[in-house]
């Protein structure tokens, strides 16, 4: 019969996981991660490794996951598609939203974070006309 692990080693196991997923978030391609957030996951891969995490920290890392997570299509649109739509109306838009679509075209992006794509789905309904769901990324 296997030996079962005290609850220090089930604590620990548990904050190596949370550890290895905060340095995988981290180290994402593309990430859109705001300052607060990408401080925090730094703070929290830097904890000593005998830390045991929060129920708090826990629930944060949990949304950050769900920010995390790619899409490669809204409704019937892929993402280079909806890029493609959105770049000839790059001059109509600010500056920010401009610099985002150019960025997104240099990137080659197939896939977007949630944000991401939001925020692009968002571009292509003001500018292009599209009907796309927003919540479909919700």
């Amino acid at each position: 019969m296997p030996k079962r692990l005290t609850k220090a080693q089930r604590e620990q196991v548990e904050a190596d996981e949370f550890r290895a997923s905060a340095l995988s978030l981290l180290q994402l391609q593309h990430n859109d991660w705001n300052d607060w957030e990408y401080d925090w996951l730094s703070k929290e891969v830097r904890r000593h490794r005998s830390y045991i995490y929060t129920e708090k920290e826990h629930a944060v890392l949990d949304r950050l996951k769900s920010c995390a997570k790619s899409f490669t299509h809204i409704d019937d649109y892929t993402v280079p598609e909806l890029i493609a739509t959105a770049y000839p109306f790059r001059f109509d838009l600010g500056e920010d939203d401009q610099e985002y679509i150019e960025k997104l075209r240099r990137w080659g992006a197939t896939d977007l974070k949630i944000r991401q794509v939001r925020r692009l789905a968002s571009i292509c309904r003001c500018f292009a006309g599209l009907q796309l769901d927003l919540d479909v990324a919700a």
